[in-house]
């Protein structure tokens, strides 16, 4: 078996090198006076973790993984047309098991364990009725009242003489990766009106098995002041409220971000279908909680943001942020719902008094939480990412994420402790390979999965053409 794993190993190693050849020896496609552009990224993902708990999962202790993404760009700008697509291929390459935990969506699909995947495909035809309109056709995505994902057609028509009014209509079939809906219909519209070339008003809606409607306002009133707010509803009933204010004191660089977010309590099959909402209990383990979108109860959250560069030193912000959230009055407390306050604190470094290539962000936050009488108390967390680059050419990272308490587990970070390294070489200007590893620990993960710790160590190669 061990030497079936590493001869795939190499299988996959050998592919990366000889793409990166390829990537070297460059490549040029002549498509009769269109512009390309390909960008492929190339990964292999092995993990492993400490002896499972054999009496909560069976005892295969690691996983290999290959992935592959590509995108795909064809430009006809002479004839304003355009192709876009973008492709995966998952493929588990030793067949994990039921009931381990390094069991994921691929597992599930069949014998063959691969799952390839078209995120969108459309084609786009521009500069109708004078650089008025525009037409997509193909499998796409939407944004405005929902973020949706469908098949099907979208055109944006935009008047800029008249209060600079633009118009976008979309509609087709839901496309759904991860569970099947059937061929269910959707359709919206979104309005964006600008009165004032400082001031942009938003109305969108989508219609589905409910009707979502979103209206937002944007207000830049000058270059030291922004203000937007955000209110979204579903068949009528109120699901969030969203405002912020941002001002720049241009005496001394000081930027402010204060924000209120307000979340509404409404039913989860009122909310939209987004992929992986229906996953967790259909395809995978109700153990798995990291995708806890729809488990959120309502609450009102102030947020305060503060950045200061430092003037007399060159490349350095410090920054602080104090956040209290509030659940409202009824809502249980759970590990993805509590009352907490958090005071954050730390610096960014750009280059400036360090040396060439050198970034740096640090931190420390404070907690305070109260859920109910098992799970109150007060945590600490630190957090670092430190980039270095060597010679035009290497990119050396490192990252550390602890905590001293897990009641914050499932608010900020799910791991208690997490290590990350990586090393990446260019290997031409279009061309880049990369190695990381990553450590991630938790006694979260004991009690609910079985170990006490994942180790993953990824190889990755990106294209450009």
């Amino acid at each position: 078996m061990a030497g079936l794993q590493w001869r795939r190993l190499q299988l996959v190693a050998g592919l990366i090198l000889g793409c990166c050849l390829l990537a070297t020896s460059g490549w040029a496609l002549d498509l009769g006076g269109a512009d390309l552009s390909l960008h492929s990224t190339t990964e292999y993902r092995l993990q492993w973790s400490d002896k499972s708990a054999d009496y909560m999962t069976n005892d295969d202790d690691q996983d290999q993984d290959f992935f592959e993404t590509l995108n795909f760009d064809v430009n006809w700008e002479d004839f304003g047309l355009s192709f876009t697509t973008m492709l995966s291929y998952a493929k588990d390459l030793d067949g994990t098991r039921g009931g381990s935990i390094f069991q994921d969506y691929t597992d599930s699909r069949g014998d063959h364990r691969q799952d390839f995947e078209c995120y969108y495909a459309y084609l786009e035809k521009s500069g109708i009725f004078n650089d008025t309109m525009t037409i997509r056709a193909g499998r796409q995505y939407a944004y405005g009242a929902e973020n949706i994902h469908f098949d099907g057609l979208w055109a944006s028509y935009e008047i800029p003489q008249w209060l600079g009014l633009e118009v976008e209509a979309f509609g087709g079939l839901v496309v759904q990766h991860y569970s099947d809906l059937g061929p269910s219909g959707i359709g919206g519209v979104n309005l964006r009106i600008r009165p004032l070339t400082s001031l942009a008003i938003d109305l969108n809606a989508v219609f589905f098995e409910e009707t979502s409607w979103n209206t937002a306002v944007y207000w830049q009133a000058s270059d030291y002041f922004k203000f937007r707010t955000d209110v979204a509803f579903i068949n009528g009933h109120t699901r969030f409220i969203d405002a912020s204010l941002t001002t720049i004191i241009p005496t001394t660089g000081t930027v402010i971000d204060f924000s209120v977010y307000r979340r509404y309590s409404i039913s989860s099959g009122a909310d939209f279908l987004f992929d992986f909402s229906y996953t967790l209990d259909e395809a995978l383990s109700s153990k798995m909680s990291r995708l806890y979108l729809m488990q959120e109860e309502s609450y009102l959250e102030f947020d305060i943001h503060l950045s200061q560069p430092i003037a007399f030193v060159d490349g350095l912000t410090i920054f602080g942020r104090y956040t209290n959230r509030g659940l409202s009055q009824g809502e249980n407390e759970d590990l993805y719902n509590c009352d907490f306050q958090r005071v954050t604190a730390g610096f960014d470094i750009d280059e400036g008094i360090t040396w060439k290539g050198f970034r740096c962000s640090a931190g420390y936050s404070r907690w305070w939480e109260s859920r109910d009488k098992f799970y109150e108390g007060e945590s600490s967390s630190w957090f670092a990412d430190i980039h270095q680059e060597l010679f035009e050419r290497i990119d050396l990272e490192a990252g550390f994420y602890h905590k001293s308490e897990d009641v914050n587990s499932l608010i900020e970070n799910e791991a208690a402790t997490s290590y990350r390294a990586a090393i990446g070489y260019r290997t031409c200007e279009h061309s880049r390979i990369e190695l990381a590893y990553e450590y991630t620990q938790d006694d979260f993960y004991e009690d609910e999965l079985g170990v006490n710790h994942i180790n993953s160590l990824t190889i990755s190669l990106d294209l450009d053409f």
